[in-house]
């Protein structure tokens, strides 16, 4: 394995993750190759030139959490917000003002492992619904956290 490619599938898999659902992948002949997500089964890396502090890299890669984009997007007056985690723990999700002001707490649970959903109704912890705008979502997960962008139009 090149390790540029290492470098890649390092930095950027929860971007990867929580904005496509796709990966790009490097096949032996050289080329490179994107794959949904979904479709992954199994995947095999060249360990000729991998460390073990490679080989663990890879496998905190594969056993993060995953946020999906919410749909509909853009929205109105509810969305749907789905998240995957592969291990039970604490989670949290919340939604953000374009200032980063957090002004709902849609759940703060502990989940065993699995898919979830939650749908955000527009509407703040005060109960009023919020104008038209860019928010952000965040799920954080055992420390870890993923966030991505929203739009409500009325």
């Amino acid at each position: 394995m090149k390790p540029w490619l290492l470098l890649f599938l390092w930095q950027i898999p929860r971007l990867l993750f929580a904005q496509t659902d796709t990966m790009n992948i490097e096949l032996t002949n050289g080329s490179i190759k994107m794959y949904p997500i979904t479709e992954a089964v199994r995947l095999n890396f060249s360990q000729e030139n991998m460390t073990v502090d490679d080989v663990q890299k890879i496998n905190a890669i594969f056993a993060s959490f995953l946020l999906r984009q919410n749909y509909p997007n853009p929205f109105n007056p509810t969305t749907t917000i789905e998240y995957e985690i592969p291990k039970a723990g604490n989670v949290e999700v919340a939604i953000f003002d374009i200032q980063g002001r957090k002004i709902r707490e849609l759940e703060k649970s502990v989940h065993d492992a699995g898919s979830f959903r939650v749908v955000w109704d527009s509407r703040n912890d005060a109960g009023r619904t919020v104008s038209s705008g860019t928010y952000f979502y965040r799920v954080q997960f055992n420390g870890s956290q993923l966030v991505n962008k929203l739009l409500l139009l009325k």
